[in-house]
């Protein structure tokens, strides 16, 4: 059997324990577990040195087990299995790895350790291997972090800062008052939404690209009724604009299939579909990353509407040929 299959089984087995306060006997164990008693009896016996399982024997004769936690150290009452897939999802956290966010859940990892042997987590670690979240790309923010937790007392407070920006679309720095609202995490990267003084308009920076910050004194405040949720609303991705545009596109071949599988935007709607074709509309308040997003399909998607945005993905289409050409 392989090792994939015991490890399910007896983390199975610890979870009937710890669900069992008064503790189970081996005949209830084999019928939770669907196993045989040898089975189970091979299992409790690896198990007891790893995890603090009790056992005695009653006045009906049966031996009863359970799974022991001292509740005065471990306040939260979190079940043994629930520390467990704490533990072992510490790739989901990743991204936040550098910054203050990740700084509470590194603890909370830290605290779980405590709680936990460590040849207990070491021998449930090969479940880490079973489920794996990649990633194209990964950033890391631990040499920003001082600057992250600057921008975050700054939202906190509703404090003005003075930042430093390396600006992707200009090609040059910015520097300027920014009043910071909040952050949004898409994908691998961290971005801050806020009013930048010197465009006069809210904008979304990415942290990567911020150089410098320096708090400032002066406060501000939101504008009425903001919230993070409905400014991005229309958002693709995370660029933003007031003006929304009504984009319509046909998509074939595995491109409609993953478009059928995934709703890409809330906005997203199926207006005719076909076993070799399918057109769908969004709504959205910037084409830009929708753009790239399309040309990702290839052959196999084409925007049919606005006529501004068709025009765009024709002259992307001509000077990557020519790229190519030359």
């Amino acid at each position: 059997m392989a090792r994939g299959d015991t490890l399910f089984r007896q983390w199975n087995l610890i979870k009937a324990l710890q669900a069992r306060r008064y503790g189970a006997s081996l005949d209830e164990l084999t019928q939770i577990l669907e196993c045989d008693k040898r089975t189970i009896q091979r299992d409790l016996k690896m198990l007891v040195d790893i995890f603090d399982l009790q056992s005695e024997t009653r006045e009906d004769k049966r031996k009863y087990w359970w799974l022991k936690l001292n509740d005065t150290t471990n306040p939260l009452q979190l079940t043994m299995t629930e520390m467990l897939s704490l533990f072992l999802s510490q790739q989901v956290l990743l991204p936040l790895a550098g910054t203050q966010f990740g700084d509470g859940l590194q603890t909370t990892i830290s605290k779980i350790r405590s709680q936990i042997s460590a040849k207990a987590l070491n021998y449930f670690e090969d479940l880490d291997q079973t489920f794996l979240i990649k990633s194209l790309a990964k950033t890391d923010y631990t040499a920003q972090s001082q600057m992250i937790r600057s921008i975050n007392d700054a939202i906190t407070g509703q404090k003005a800062v003075r930042l430093t920006y390396a600006s992707a679309s200009k090609g040059k720095q910015v520097t300027s008052v920014f009043n910071p609202y909040g952050m949004v995490l898409l994908h691998a990267s961290l971005y801050c939404i806020g009013y930048l003084q010197c465009y006069d308009d809210v904008r979304t920076l990415k942290v990567a690209r911020i150089q410098k910050v320096v708090p400032l004194e002066q406060t501000f405040d939101k504008p009425e009724g903001f919230s993070l949720a409905s400014h991005m609303q229309s958002a693709f991705g995370v660029i933003q604009t007031k003006k929304k545009v009504t984009i319509t596109a046909r998509f074939t071949g595995w491109a409609r299939t993953n478009v059928l599988e995934l709703n890409w935007h809330p906005s997203q709607q199926i207006i005719e579909q076909t076993d070799d074709h399918l057109i769908a509309t969004f709504q959205l308040g910037s084409t830009i990353e929708f753009k790239r997003w399309l040309l990702g399909f290839g052959c196999h998607a084409a925007v049919l509407k606005p006529t501004t945005l068709v025009q765009e993905v024709q002259q992307e289409l001509a000077a990557m040929q020519q790229l190519y050409e030359e």
